[in-house]
């Protein structure tokens, strides 16, 4: 029941414990150029946060789910008693007419939030495929009835998603301000964040950052694996490799949206502190011939130089000027692929122990992992196996990209993006393949997750006119043409030979990929 303006102004700030409903006059900031103050009268209510022009008017709903929000006063304003409303949308400052009242707004705003929790977890199917980026189908398998059996499992996903991507290095906290236990993930990037930063991410747009939440969205098991492979401490050893103070201070927990702002801006837009890509001279008086990339393993990736010595050793050698994740290491040469050793030449790809997650933790959250393909070879090659070695004068960022996808190395992937490359390059030295179609030959489904989720296109067609549907067809890779339908891949386009995925299928007497 609304009340009179006297009354709102006077005490009619409590809320009613039956329904959590709150009502009364607020000042809010307006979001023109003008940053002008109105008044409106504000209601919480439905697990909503609404307000009306008078009592008695039509409302606007300002927030539509409490679950996204969070409340925090606002001490940098040049008026008294404000506080801001903070979702992944957008921000708003609004005043009390007091500093009791002011407190009590934010109580009533953080017990609303507790209740549509409590709502959610009380009706766990309303949300179960709402997802906060479009174009993603809900989680291959999930129960879709409202039986009792189903509504266990239901409850119980998020709660071992969110432990294995918190259990990644770097990720208990938000990857660029480090407030404690994010509840935001950014899919295409591999980080976590918390509420304020994934607000930032999402202004920018989803071609920067795909936000979505870890504990309310429906989440596809290919992105659980691509997380997997990533993590904060990973991604922050390329972004925030090199960084300058003087370009724009470091976020913190407690900064406000515009320092926040500038600081996501400058790391990955500007890629302001990303190193450079090394050239043809070496860290001493040999010059770098050659450069590969390791391709992955259980392992977390970097990059370091191997120098011709026949005595072992661990020393490690940064290079100036380049990236962490770049270090000069003594041990044995290796042939170049051409039959000639090198002094010294350079591997992205370290040996970076990657966080230690069971197989069964995947295993419970029903996630397909690119090993189980059957033509995936990585278990019997040699650890430190790693693409053919190519002169330092092809290092650049598509190539680099390129032979990472090849690789199924996706740290080393993410470093070739922040230089530049181009998910959709075409090597016209390998048949005019894309570094998607070059990670189809893998059978990693996580290579080729990423590289959709960073702007790659399943229409690219190589010198033969097949699709990477087509070669996720010939190599008999089930999981990838399942993921790549799902991603809208054209069935029924065909090849200069005149063959679709279905007949290439059929010929091959594939029975799993044709019943798809």
């Amino acid at each position: 029941m609304l009340v009179s303006l006297e009354s709102a102004l006077n005490a009619p700030f409590q809320p009613d414990d039956s329904d959590n409903k709150m009502e009364g006059y607020l000042f809010k900031r307006t979001s023109n150029a003008f940053k002008s103050w109105v008044r409106r009268w504000f209601a919480i209510q439905d697990n909503q946060l609404v307000y009306r022009k008078r009592s008695k008017d039509s409302q606007t709903i300002m927030e539509e789910d409490l679950r996204l929000c969070t409340v925090k006063p606002a001490f940098e304003i040049d008026r008294r008693f404000c506080f801001e409303v903070v979702s992944p949308a957008r921000n708003h400052i609004l005043q009390a007419d007091s500093e009791q009242l002011c407190q009590k707004w934010i109580s009533a705003i953080q017990a609303g939030v507790s209740k549509a929790y409590s709502s959610d977890r009380n009706n766990p199917d309303e949300h179960e495929n709402e997802n906060s980026q479009g174009g993603h189908s809900p989680d291959i398998g999930s129960p879709n009835d409202n039986s009792p059996a189903s509504i266990p499992h239901k409850q119980n996903r998020s709660k071992p998603r969110m432990e294995t991507l918190l259990s990644i290095p770097g990720n208990d906290r938000c990857c660029d301000c480090t407030s404690p236990d994010p509840r935001w993930a950014s899919i295409n990037l591999g980080i976590t964040l918390c509420i304020e930063c994934s607000g930032i991410h999402r202004s920018f747009g989803v071609h920067m950052s795909k936000v979505r939440s870890i504990t309310l969205d429906a989440w596809e098991p290919e992105l659980l694996k691509v997380m997997s492979e990533l993590g904060n401490d990973v991604i922050n050893r390329t972004y925030e490799s090199n960084v300058d103070d003087s370009i724009a201070v470091r976020a913190t927990p407690d900064c406000n949206r515009s320092i926040r702002e500038a600081w996501i801006r400058s790391k990955y837009i500007q890629k302001a502190f990303v190193s450079k890509l090394p050239g043809i001279k070496g860290s001493g008086t040999n010059k770098i011939q050659s450069w590969s990339v390791r391709k992955r393993t259980k392992r977390s990736p970097g990059r370091f130089f191997v120098k011709d010595d026949n005595s072992p050793s661990d020393a490690e050698e940064k290079l100036e000027n380049t990236s962490d994740l770049m270090k000069v290491s003594t041990a044995s040469a290796q042939d170049n692929g051409n039959g000639r050793r090198n002094s010294e030449v350079l591997v992205f790809g370290s040996d970076v122990q990657l966080p230690d997650i069971k197989p069964n933790k995947f295993m419970d959250l029903d996630l397909e992992s690119s090993e189980d393909s059957s033509t995936e070879t990585e278990d019997t090659e040699d650890a430190k196996s790693t693409t053919s070695w190519e002169d330092m004068s092809k290092l650049d960022p598509n190539m680099l990209l390129y032979k990472a996808a090849q690789a199924r190395n996706l740290p080393v992937m993410l470093e070739a993006l922040s230089h530049g490359a181009n998910s959709n390059w075409v090597n016209d030295d390998d048949e005019g393949k894309t570094p998607l179609m070059k990670a189809v030959e893998t059978g990693s489904i996580a290579a080729c997750e990423f590289l959709l989720l960073n702007g790659a296109k399943l229409d690219r067609r190589d010198h033969k006119g097949r699709s990477p549907l087509h070669h996720a067809t010939i190599h008999g890779h089930t999981g990838q043409v399942c993921q790549f339908l799902k991603r809208g891949a054209d069935r029924h386009a065909k090849d200069d030979e005149g063959k679709d995925a279905e007949s290439i299928a059929i010929d091959a007497t594939n029975a799993d990929i044709v019943t798809l």
